[in-house]
């Protein structure tokens, strides 16, 4: 047996590190090219950045980060929206600004925190330290995006193509 095999035998932490990769991996690879066609993607890499205020603003005031990210999350999709609508400024042009405003807010909060390693670890994550009720709790989100999908698959694809089919002015 390698020592690859030989070591996702005898540790668990690995093997639910292994089986919550290849978990997130399935997900992604589901619902990203819907994503990406549609052209979402920067949307979901600006909230995805957007969290580190209210993940700096949780740790300062000692909740739980998930209120303090989501409540970052929302209001920084929020903000894209209200920026789109009410101005002539692009929706790409939007989310960068955003995505560029809270990431350098939470920069500014890590460094008044004064605990940069710890945010640092919270930011990126580790996989190794994936708990057992994190890999079940992917499992179940999983599951229910791709009963979601597999349900709705002709609703998700139908605006797709019509955006692709589109002309392009310009």
């Amino acid at each position: 047996m390698t020592p690859f095999f030989h070591d996702i035998a005898e540790y668990a932490f690995l093997r639910r590190a292994l089986f919550t990769s290849i978990m997130v991996g399935i997900i992604c690879g589901v619902i990203g090219p819907f994503i990406v066609l549609r052209g979402l993607s920067l949307m979901g890499d600006a909230i995805s950045h957007a969290v580190l205020p209210g993940v700096a603003i949780s740790y300062m005031l000692g909740i739980n980060y998930f209120y303090g990210a989501a409540l970052s999350g929302i209001l920084s999709a929020v903000g894209i929206g209200m920026i789109d609508q009410n101005s002539r400024i692009k929706n790409d042009a939007s989310i960068g600004i955003v995505l560029s405003a809270a990431l350098a807010l939470g920069v500014i909060l890590i460094t008044k925190a004064q605990s940069a390693q710890d945010l640092t670890n919270i930011l990126f994550g580790n996989v190794l330290a994936v708990q057992a009720i994190d890999m079940w709790i992917t499992l179940s989100i999983g599951l229910l995006v791709l009963v979601v999908v597999i349900l709705f698959y002709r609703n998700c694809l139908f605006p797709v193509l019509i955006r692709l089919c589109q002309p392009r002015m310009g």
